[in-house]
């Protein structure tokens, strides 16, 4: 009985020894030859999406080497797949997808650029602008000057009274007999030109620094630190009566007048009715480079037909990383980096706005208005 037992069992072990040698012989006969790539990559059935099964020792870093050809994309490749949590750890048998998803439905492809990511198209962007200190040389040649106050002191405020002596003239009535022919009754006589009448508002302001073309080296306006608000009380002596109504800081002698602007005003887009060509003079605050949201100094005012919403494309040529002087200049295109819209224009310069930016805009680059933009 036990012969028999025995007997049984060693067929059986033999059976399966016999039964299990032709599919490892099989199973040998599907790996890579030796001097075939040990990465794999397969056809998914369902999408066309390629995938690779992880091989024990892998890591992203060596799969982007040998697919991509550069190992820092895997990144790139950690992106693709979201069911991996730690880019570290990754384990023999997991599938990784080596672009990205499809889906399994539309079969779809890989979506690539095909154009620039950076977008040039114009966007009716409206903006609150905060009118910031810069004036123009012929405004300063026209400014009043702080001279004396009737308050017995030295630092000025609101409510005080001062004395300025305007470089502009003084407004003078025509005579009783011009406005009686020539106005109609009860209205203000008239007057030509510019000059100070009584109720008048002014801002005052005092001197930051002189700012000068990057290009031409020639003085084009002054940066400026507004100090407040005057009203003209009486202007029948060359010294005109000034009711103090706003202060921002102190106020003293030797402080300068010009005429009243809005502090904060609503600027909406205006189409460019010309075409011109400016440079970024300079930056309302004090840094090598300015960004979206700062204010900037274009060399293009009202005697070259700006107006107040007319939007500049800041133009940047060269090498990203390492620019480019010289002749070397004529060999790249011209790429439009920011976007700025003029929220005060000046006789030859304006005060704009960067609504946009993709990249650090610097002192000297170009600025184009295109028209009908």
């Amino acid at each position: 009985m036990k012969s028999n037992l025995s007997f049984a069992l060693l067929a059986a072990v033999a059976f399966a020894v016999v039964t299990a040698l032709p599919r490892g012989v099989e199973a040998q006969s599907k790996l890579p030859p030796r001097d075939q790539p040990s990465i794999s990559v397969q056809e998914t059935a369902s999408t066309g999406e390629r995938t690779y099964v992880v091989q024990a020792g892998d890591s992203l870093w060596a799969i982007a080497e040998e697919l991509y050809g550069e190992p820092w994309y895997w990144p790139s490749l950690w992106s693709y797949n979201p069911q991996i949590t730690n880019p570290h750890l990754i384990f023999p048998g997991d599938l990784l997808y080596l672009s990205r998803r499809a889906s399994a439905v539309t079969k779809t492809k890989v979506v690539t650029f095909s154009s620039s990511r950076y977008d040039t198209k114009s966007r009716p962007i409206s903006v609150l602008a905060r009118r910031v200190g810069y004036i123009s040389e012929r405004d300063y040649r026209e400014s009043g000057v702080i001279e004396a106050s009737r308050e017995e002191k030295n630092m000025l405020g609101e409510l005080d009274e001062t004395y300025a002596r305007f470089r502009i003239e003084r407004c003078k009535p025509r005579s009783f007999a011009e406005a009686a022919t020539g106005d109609k009754a009860g209205e203000t006589p008239a007057v030509t030109g510019p000059c100070v009448r009584n109720d008048d508002r002014f801002v005052l302001y005092r001197v930051e620094r002189e700012v000068f073309h990057p290009v031409t080296k020639q003085r084009v306006g002054f940066k400026i630190n507004f100090l407040g608000e005057g009203k003209v009380l009486f202007n029948d002596k060359p010294l005109v009566k000034m009711l103090l109504t706003k202060s921002y800081t102190e106020i003293s002698r030797g402080d300068l007048v010009t005429n009243l602007f809005q502090p904060l005003e609503f600027v909406r887009p205006a189409r460019n009715e010309k075409e011109l060509f400016g440079v970024i003079v300079d930056f309302h605050h004090e840094s090598t480079a300015a960004g979206q949201e700062h204010y900037v100094y274009i060399d293009k005012g009202t005697d070259d037909g700006v107006k107040r919403g007319n939007r500049f494309a800041v133009l940047f040529r060269g090498d990203g990383l390492f620019g480019a002087t010289g002749k070397a200049l004529e060999d790249f295109p011209d790429e439009q980096i920011g976007e700025a819209m003029v929220v005060e224009p000046y006789a030859r310069y304006s005060l704009a706005i960067l609504t946009r930016s993709v990249r650090e805009i610097e002192r000297g680059m170009a600025a184009v208005m295109p028209k009908d933009y």
